[in-house]
């Protein structure tokens, strides 16, 4: 009893000091953190400061996958690549998008990423999972991208007037693939000029 008293409690005190939406549950979706897919530890740890103002969309340039098993492999493949080959020291991107419709913990919350040079320590590096070149990504993924952002607002992680745009606005890439950047113009927060 006294252990639901103190969840009850706990529960009260928490709605008392932070405002949760009432879409809070649908909001946010599967945030699969690094113990889950079976990523490694960070060799270092950069901070950032929050909340974050600027989002920067990428592709991973990788087959897609559409489980949480196939997802977890191809992150671990991109981890692998990041840290043992470019010698990051952990994920580029913070987090990376699944066509499982999961959000997969890369770099992470309020942690400087190595995904665009120049805005590393002001931006969350938002990968898709795949190469979306010459195809759009799947419904499913753009959701949970959608939505990851408006949690990442929820949070406090990221600025309620953030500025979205795409890799290639800024870093001599064609992330995050033309097809997707087509369909990032659309969004919300998206801006040509950076």
């Amino acid at each position: 009893m006294k252990c639901l008293q103190v969840v009850t409690y706990l529960a009260v005190l928490f709605s008392e000091v932070f405002t949760v939406s009432p879409d809070w549950p649908r909001i946010c979706p599967d945030i699969v953190n690094k113990n889950r897919w079976g990523g490694r530890i960070a060799v270092a740890v950069d901070y950032a400061i929050i909340p974050i103002k600027y989002v920067i969309i990428h592709h991973t340039v990788t087959p897609e996958c559409d489980s949480q098993t196939s997802c977890a492999n191809i992150m671990k493949s991109i981890q692998n690549f990041h840290m043992d080959t470019m010698d990051f020291h952990d994920v580029g991107y913070n987090f990376v998008v699944g066509g499982d419709g999961k959000i997969y913990e890369g770099s992470g919350w309020h942690k400087v990423g190595a995904h665009t040079r120049g805005y590393n320590s002001r931006s969350i590096g938002l990968g898709f999972i795949g190469d979306f070149s010459s195809k759009r990504p799947l419904n499913l993924q753009i959701r949970a991208a959608k939505d990851f952002l408006e949690c990442a607002i929820q949070l406090g992680e990221l600025d309620k007037n953030y500025v979205l745009f795409g890799a290639r606005q800024v870093s001599a890439t064609a992330s995050p693939g033309s097809q997707l950047f087509k369909e990032i113009q659309n969004w919300t927060h998206f801006v040509q000029v950076p």
